[in-house]
């Protein structure tokens, strides 16, 4: 049997793993899966807003208990890995992953290799002695 999703397309693999891993997280934590999902969407950094809906006061009640409880960062890692999308080529190629990679194999993006100039600073070029 095929499930289908709102829009009546078939729920996909990559839809039925952030399922699976919602539907972990919400046993290990004791929430509901709409819990989880409303907590791990409403923390995202690029996040400012979360539009929720009910159809009954108990629904709306369950839904803002959403922000009553943290998501331990394993669980958000489990979350977020369940969620990545395939970026295929070349979008691949800008995740911090395939950029450490490439540019430095051991450096984390963002990090400065050994021995590299200090930054200026509003016109400052270092410590003053």
């Amino acid at each position: 049997m095929t499930v289908l999703n709102a829009v009546g397309q078939p729920v996909s693999p990559s839809d039925w793993r952030v399922i699976d891993a919602l539907e972990s997280v919400a046993a290990d934590l004791g929430r509901s899966m709409a819990q989880v999902a409303i907590n791990w969407v409403a923390t995202q950094p690029a996040v400012a807003s979360v539009i929720i809906g009910a159809s009954s006061p108990e629904q709306l009640a369950s839904n803002l208990g959403a922000l009553d409880f943290e998501i331990p960062a394993d669980a958000r890692r489990r979350l977020d890995e369940a969620s990545a999308p395939d970026l295929g080529m070349p979008y691949g190629m800008f995740t911090a992953q395939y950029q450490s990679w490439v540019v430095s194999p051991g450096l984390g993006v963002g990090d400065k290799p050994a021995g590299y100039a200090p930054p200026v600073l509003n016109g400052v070029t270092g410590p003053t002695t």
